[in-house]
């Protein structure tokens, strides 16, 4: 297949995938129904969810199960658009299998911290082994850090996870591993971007991923300010040095006295324009409220294959996080208007 002819497939793919999302009427019979089991049955006969619903008896289905299943939806997303990608794309579509490899070493570590790391198997989305890197069924029998340690030798994440390994009888600090996880994950593809294209075609995906990183390291200072009082010294190391935003910028957001003192600063770089469209309920939600606007922007309008695909992927998992709501808000009974505060779109 020809380079323009692989980029128009994908384009038209990410495309028709996205035309396919839960719409409002999907989300309004979502948040009416009354219990798990009724938001399962939607799910797997009234929406794109159907296929990897299909074998699922939703009269019998544990939480945790539902939501694996459901992710399993972006990961075969992920395989389709990999299909039709040129070789140099493929470094996006790592990246993107990296992120979630990364949300599952982390899962992994939270568990042993709490003492129940026999639980990470329940919600373990099995399509997800058959492009991962790292071989998630050995993390499945994972009791203590060394042993992960053990079951991560020789992938890309080993040297992290042993600079945080914890001394005995301490938790390891989930933040800063995750931090470090990302940051690594993300200088390769700022290096993939460097080393493989040019000009416009290299300046579009600098802007796209810098600006992505801006929305999270600024929706991140606010929510460690608001709910942790975190200063400087304690902020500057949870953040991902490579976005738009300069150092002396992140410095005084991270200066800033409170939540509303950064938001209002961040309102005068060039995220301000973004931000005055923001609709969102809770600080947690920012970064994706600013990543749905940001997305649907390139996904419509971009001719770069790459950063269509990414966009996918990002609104995709906005959607998922958008249903894991609806089922833990229902699980506990919360009203229909309740739940639609939980909800980005």
């Amino acid at each position: 297949m020809s380079s323009s002819m692989a980029s128009n497939a994908i384009l038209a793919k990410a495309r028709a995938m996205y035309g396919k999302s839960l719409s409002d009427p999907d989300y309004k019979q979502l948040m009416d129904c009354r219990n798990v089991p009724e938001v399962a049955a939607y799910l797997k006969t009234r929406t794109n969810y159907r296929s990897v619903l299909s074998g699922l008896d939703e009269n019998d289905v544990h939480r945790g199960q539902l939501e694996a299943v459901l992710k399993q939806a972006l990961y075969y997303d992920i395989l389709a658009l990999s299909r039709y990608a040129e070789e140099k794309s493929l470094v996006f579509a790592d990246f993107m299998i990296s992120q979630m490899e990364i949300e599952q070493i982390i899962r992994c570590v939270t568990l042993i911290n709490i003492g129940r790391p026999d639980e990470f198997i329940y919600s373990l989305p099995l399509a997800m082994g058959k492009f991962a890197k790292i071989n998630l069924e050995s993390l499945t029998a994972v009791r203590s850090y060394d042993e992960l340690i053990q079951a991560l030798a020789g992938t890309r994440y080993c040297a992290a996870v042993k600079k945080y390994k914890p001394k005995d009888g301490a938790s390891a600090d989930v933040a800063l591993l995750e931090a470090e996880l990302n940051n690594n994950n993300f200088a390769m593809v700022f290096e993939a971007i460097k080393t493989s294209r040019k000009g416009k075609d290299r300046d579009d995906l600098q802007n796209v991923f810098a600006g992505m990183l801006d929305f999270r390291n600024v929706s991140r200072i606010i929510r460690l300010k608001k709910y942790f009082g975190y200063d400087k010294e304690k902020i500057r190391p949870l953040l991902i040095p490579y976005g738009k935003l300069s150092d002396r910028v992140l410095d005084e957001l991270c200066e800033a006295s409170s939540a509303k003192e950064v938001f209002e600063q961040a309102n005068a770089t060039y995220l301000g324009k973004l931000m005055s469209k923001l609709q969102y309920n809770d600080t947690s939600q920012m970064a994706d409220a600013l990543l749905s606007i940001y997305c649907k922007h390139h996904l419509r309008l971009s001719p770069n294959p790459a950063i269509v695909m990414i966009s996918y992927v990002y609104l995709k998992e906005i959607e998922l996080t958008n249903i894991v709501n609806i089922i833990e808000s229902t699980r506990y009974g919360l009203s229909a208007d309740e739940k639609e505060k939980m909800l980005v779109r």
